[in-house]
């Protein structure tokens, strides 16, 4: 079962912004700390859910050393020829574009995975949660149609901290 931090541990103190189909939310301060918190809000299905660093191997080990105490997260690092045939619950991406986020995410990932990318701002393709600098904190944005295309379960509460806006006209 996911860690599950304190309510007053996952504050998120300023304005929320939103554009299209992601939504947003406040930043905190640390990569790590906000990766796990989002993840303790996913209800899996497996005893202990994979999270696979795509292309990176020195980011999954720092996924290892940051992990929180009380978790049962495999950490692995993979190459993306290597999706296909893995068993990942959680795929992050830290040196793909969001267009090889989505190919990927189309053509190659067993669902349900829940995607996250930290090179991809705009968070309008591409993976379901989107870490980003914001001054000197980490914030996200969540991609809504990634999100339902992830068939992973999220407690609504990681959504209600920030809002949908109106779609472009």
């Amino acid at each position: 079962m996911a860690y599950k931090l304190k309510k007053s541990a996952f504050l998120f103190p300023t304005v929320i912004l939103c554009l299209c189909s992601s939504v947003y939310a406040a930043p905190t301060t640390n990569l790590y700390n906000t990766t796990f918190s989002i993840l303790s809000y996913a209800k899996w299905n497996t005893p202990t859910p994979e999270i696979c660093v795509i292309n990176n191997p020195t980011l999954s080990q720092q996924f290892r050393n940051n992990e929180p105490e009380h978790t049962n997260y495999k950490i692995s690092a993979i190459q993306t020829t290597d999706i296909k045939h893995s068993l990942c619950q959680v795929l992050i991406f830290s040196t793909l574009s969001p267009k090889e986020e989505q190919h990927l995410l189309n053509t190659a990932v067993n669902f349900p995975a829940l995607s996250m990318s930290i090179n991809n701002t705009d968070c309008e393709i591409g993976s379901t949660f989107c870490l980003y600098k914001r001054n000197k904190n980490i914030a996200f944005k969540v991609n809504l149609d990634s999100l339902t295309q992830s068939k992973v379960h999220i407690d609504p509460r990681v959504l209600l901290l920030a809002k949908p806006t109106e779609p472009k006209e």
